[in-house]
């Protein structure tokens, strides 16, 4: 399989720099993920690793081999990449072996080995009996695994994939997150994945790159970020959270828009934001360490999710499916916060929120 080594690479267009500087290395055998925003820069960074777009500065290596700098190019079909787009970019006009044979047939590969190597592929992606199908016969879900087979059967050293599923219902979507994974596991391939999906990046990546306006905001494992995210675009972006403001000073945090006080020995003083998710707050009927109403509640069957008003803000607060009628819109319920993050309250906060999407 192969590793991807960027070094110092940027990408402008025109004068508008869409990438900021970008240093690391995806490791053989790695399930990397760029997650953001649209226009962000992730898609800009995949199609750079391709060989559709050229850095304006900067190298990247897949392997020891240099296939883009200043002075070096090496174009898309000598890289030994596979690539899967938003759309699935499969033929009508062929069924689904002569789709994921195509590649080897434009490489003029003995038909033996074509036949090998497709019927492979469509074993992995569990479509070996579809293979005289065509296109409009199949599912969305089906299709894709089409585009997914093609994109295998050259033996691909490395796996690139552009938000794949976006285009798919959030069932399909599920399902494929895990067939995905459990093929890259299998064969061991080098992937690099796309989405501005948080749901996909937790459930797939082995590394999550979070990007925005071009500039990486965090790297690491998916729990990694969401348990300890470094600033407040990346816990706002990654789950669900709540933002509250408030000051800290001698070891306790006074909420601005509530009676509330919190337990704090962390090093921000002044001005701070109080980022609290919505599963770290258990609520009751009987005691806690503040009071509020319930104003709305929503059964999710997994899970309820409701609003309790304390003071002048709305507290959001997730239980279990089972406790839906627990707790009905006006009753009082005690809330206690069991987990938060305090960041400083610099004023970047509304501005990052704007241009989440």
């Amino acid at each position: 399989m192969s590793s991807v080594t960027i070094r110092d690479v940027t990408k402008s267009f025109g004068t508008t720099q869409v990438l900021s500087l970008f240093n690391e290395v995806f490791q053989d055998g790695e399930f990397v993920t760029l997650l953001g925003p649209s226009g962000c820069g992730k898609t800009t960074m995949l199609r750079m690793i391709a060989g559709f777009e050229k850095p304006t500065t900067g190298e990247i290596y897949i392997d020891d081999t240099l296939v883009s700098s200043e002075k070096v190019f090496l174009p898309p079909e000598k890289r030994g990449v596979g690539m899967v787009f938003q759309s699935y970019a499969v033929w009508p006009h062929m069924d689904v072996y002569q789709n994921v044979a195509y590649p080897l047939t434009i490489q003029k590969v003995d038909k033996h080995t074509v036949s090998d190597r497709v019927q492979k592929a469509l074993d992995i992606v569990h479509l070996g009996k579809y293979k005289e199908r065509y296109p409009n016969q199949l599912s969305g879900g089906q299709q894709q695994r089409v585009a997914l087979a093609r994109a295998l059967v050259a033996e691909p050293k490395l796996l690139l994939l552009d938000e794949p599923l976006s285009n798919l219902d959030a069932k399909l979507r599920e399902s494929m997150r895990f067939e995905i994974k459990e093929i890259q596991r299998k064969l061991g391939v080098t992937v690099v994945y796309v989405t501005h999906d948080q749901t996909e990046a937790m459930a797939m990546s082995d590394r999550v790159f979070l990007i925005h306006r071009g500039v990486v905001q965090q790297v690491g494992a998916p729990e990694t970020i969401y348990q300890s995210p470094v600033n407040q675009f990346v816990a706002n972006f990654l789950g669900k959270v709540d933002f509250f403001k408030g000051q800290s000073k001698d070891g306790v945090i006074s909420l601005t828009d509530m009676d509330v006080k919190l337990p704090y020995f962390g090093e921000r003083k002044g001005a701070v934001e109080v980022a609290v998710r919505p599963e770290n707050i258990r609520m009751s009927k009987s005691e806690g360490d503040f009071k509020g109403t319930v104003t709305a509640a929503y059964y999710l069957g997994d899970t309820s999710d409701y609003r309790v008003q304390v003071g002048k803000a709305s507290v959001r607060v997730i239980t279990d499916g089972r406790d839906y009628r627990q707790y009905l819109v006006g009753d009082t319920v005690y809330l206690s916060m069991l987990d938060f993050l305090v960041y400083d309250d610099d004023g970047s906060l509304d501005e990052q929120l704007k241009i989440q999407t």
